[in-house]
């Protein structure tokens, strides 16, 4: 028994050794949706703190998104959602089939759900927390 997840155990461990980046790889998988969701949390505190934050499944890549403007290089058709860790203020989404401008976003909505890359994804973000989750690989077929 022990009081932090494998995964935050492994994150001490590189930031003692003195990472200045992460890749989280595996940190969607597994059965406990409980500790993917805290993968998803610690991303975004480490993001806070200055830290380059990559999350992959092999399928799926989060990259914590924090106040400013970053773009990515997602092929067309890339899926991709912005998930709000806080409510968002100022967000803007261009590259994208349903583009934003400057839009107020309450935590918890749907309205970033399910986009589709089109172009050079960029996203800028006036205030809030999030992690941009995108679906760069097949999908595998159910």
């Amino acid at each position: 028994e022990k009081d932090k997840t494998d995964g935050e155990l492994a994150i001490a461990a590189a930031l003692e050794r003195g990472a200045t980046g992460l890749v989280l790889a595996g940190a969607f998988g597994g059965k406990r949706a409980d500790h993917a969701f805290l993968h998803l949390a610690l991303a975004v505190r480490l993001a806070e703190a200055g830290m380059s934050v990559v999350m992959t499944s092999g399928a799926q890549e989060g990259i914590p998104l924090l106040p400013g403007k970053a773009g990515f290089d997602y092929a067309d058709g890339t899926l991709f959602s912005v998930l709000g860790f806080s409510d968002l203020s100022g967000l803007s989404v261009a590259g994208a089939k349903w583009p934003l401008d400057h839009v107020e976003v309450t935590f918890g909505s749907s309205l970033t759900i399910s986009n589709e890359v089109k172009g050079r994804l960029e996203i800028a973000l006036g205030h809030g927390r999030a992690l941009l989750l995108a679906h760069p690989y097949p999908l595998p077929e159910s």
